[in-house]
């Protein structure tokens, strides 16, 4: 089964301010924890809320829920990253996956390579940072936003045949290793960007300077 609607998954980290991109109006909203503290911040109604509930403190009795044990391999983001794909669900984005811990933040970004690996589309949206993955042979245009950097980083060992235009430092047919940095801090100077990885899989990273 492949659903249609994009699933929201509302992580827990500690975001101040509005999210860069909106949860959209029809999407199947999955909190995970105390991801349902964003989704009362941001006034939604979550679909379903999952996890050990450790950071909520609180079963949430009065809405959908799943509960599961403290002790287990998924994090509850990860869960809620799983069920959304036994929903049928290929376009998932995780709100609320940055500005708290470092290594939260990097099981959300080994998420997101759990997610592509299992044929979706998913993007990790924060207030002032956002993270998607592409795959070899993959272009994609990100859309110019003043105030806004863009980052590159090979995720696999290395990527190779990696283009960017529409931006200040472009590049052609480049190569990004894991181990070098060379692609971190550009800036998009035209409407939009255009971004190919011919093989490997690159990170797409957008922060606000």
């Amino acid at each position: 089964m492949n659903n249609q609607r994009i699933c929201a998954i509302l992580a827990g980290g500690p975001e101040a301010g509005c999210l860069c991109l909106p949860v959209p109006e029809d999407a199947y909203i999955i909190c995970a924890d105390s991801g349902l503290h964003l989704a009362e911040t941001l006034s939604l109604k979550p679909d379903l809320v999952l996890g050990d509930f450790d950071s909520l403190g609180a079963v949430p009795e009065s809405l959908p829920h799943m509960t599961v044990p403290v002790e287990k391999d998924d994090t509850d983001t990860l869960l809620a990253a799983r069920t959304a794909l036994e929903k049928g669900f290929r376009d998932i984005r995780i709100y609320g996956a940055f500005g708290g811990r470092l290594d939260h933040t990097l099981a959300n970004l080994q998420t997101l390579e759990f997610l592509r690996d299992a044929g979706a589309d998913a993007v990790l949206i924060g207030t002032g940072n956002l993270a998607f993955l592409m795959n070899s042979g993959e272009t994609k245009r990100i859309p110019q936003r003043e105030g806004w950097s863009l980052s590159l980083f090979a995720w696999s060992q290395e990527c190779t045949g990696v283009s960017a235009s529409g931006v200040y430092y472009p590049l052609q047919n480049g190569t990004l290793t894991r181990a070098f940095p060379l692609g971190v801090s550009n800036r998009i100077t035209a409407d939009s960007a255009e971004i190919t990885c011919g093989s490997g899989r690159l990170l797409v990273i957008c922060s606000r300077l």
